[in-house]
């Protein structure tokens, strides 16, 4: 491929293709004249949010993106004598966060890569004070079940937080995909995290909220710094929740884009594993392998997680882009030049 051919493709952080609403851009044009003004306490976005999930507003905790409530869970439950379990092959903000704050974390093993709840019972002692989960699982793609979950929560002792992070629940299809919200009112253990960063394409502003019991939420809320979420995220996450019509289209077209670069990338003879998120995970017999996928793909201008960094040898992640930038993923790959 010519060098003045190659255009940088972003395909290494499950960004949103389709960028935000058009709405979104006309609601931070509209009140980005306020930005000299300190921001409030995003009342309005909890409302909102509890409206859309028939919560109380006292429920909702808003955050600088699910990360920054990964991080205070982790500062305001976990003890220096507590434990974590997380899952291998899972995002890797949940250890990098509980090392930042010096607690200790355990793996659970990942049954055929999907993060397996009985792989996790095993683990709990008395210190154990919070379990991850990412569903779908970053990076891998895969979902543990409503039945899954259910039985684990049976079984986990109700003082151990279980932390499900669903920043990428709107893209799945699979119908056996927890409600997370009809099992939190039987199990208040459990804590459901979501983002405005993935499918509503906000990811540059950091918002996230959690959907959390009353007393566990209100813990969180008086730890947190002051002024720690700003006023154009508000109205932006706003216009995003009210413009469900985008969000529809972005889940539609990503799920057709999805299943046309697992089928083609199965057809080269490529280990995909299937996934309901908006990426694909990739696992090849050897690093050398891998990175000559990894080398060809960024020779062309396409940016994809080689997932090494995070501690993942022979494997990558492809985001799931638009049309034209997967066509361009298969012409890189079935082309000898």
């Amino acid at each position: 491929m010519k060098n003045k051919d190659k255009v940088t493709i972003r395909l290494n952080a499950n960004e949103n293709p389709y960028g935000c609403s058009a709405d979104v851009l006309k609601a931070i044009k509209k009140n980005i004249k306020n930005v000299h003004l300190y921001p409030a306490i995003p009342i309005r976005l909890e409302q909102k949010l509890a409206d859309k999930f028939g919560v109380d507003q006292k429920n909702i905790v808003i955050g600088a993106g699910s990360v920054r409530l990964i991080d205070g869970i982790i500062q305001t439950f976990v003890e220096p004598d507590e434990e974590i379990i997380i899952f291998e092959r899972s995002f890797i903000a949940y250890e990098q966060l509980a090392a930042a704050h010096r607690r200790k974390y355990i793996f659970a093993e990942q049954t055929n890569f999907v993060c397996d709840l009985e792989n996790v019972l095993p683990l709990i002692t008395k210190k154990t004070k919070v379990i991850f989960i990412s569903n779908p699982n970053n990076p891998t793609g895969t979902i543990i079940t409503h039945i899954q979950l259910e039985k684990a929560l049976k079984k986990i002792p109700k003082k151990v937080l279980v932390v499900i992070d669903e920043a990428y629940c709107e893209y799945v299809t699979d119908k056996s995909f927890p409600d997370s919200l009809s099992l939190q009112k039987k199990y208040p253990n459990l804590v459901i995290l979501r983002t405005f960063s993935k499918i509503y394409g906000l990811a540059g502003l950091r918002i996230g909220y959690a959907i959390i019991e009353e007393s566990l939420a209100n813990i969180m809320k008086t730890g947190r710094i002051p002024f720690f979420f700003n006023s154009l995220s508000e109205d932006a996450a706003l216009a995003a929740l009210a413009d469900e019509g985008f969000v529809e289209k972005c889940a539609e077209k990503n799920s057709k884009e999805r299943e046309y670069l697992y089928q083609h990338l199965k057809q080269i003879g490529m280990n995909v594993i299937p996934s309901q998120g908006n990426f694909i995970y990739i696992v090849f017999k050897n690093d050398i392998e891998k990175e000559a996928v990894y080398k060809k793909l960024s020779d062309a201008g396409i940016v994809i997680a080689n997932m090494k960094i995070f501690g993942q040898d022979k494997s990558l992640r492809i985001g799931i882009g638009n049309k034209k930038s997967i066509k361009k993923i298969m012409y890189c790959l079935t082309s000898k030049d």
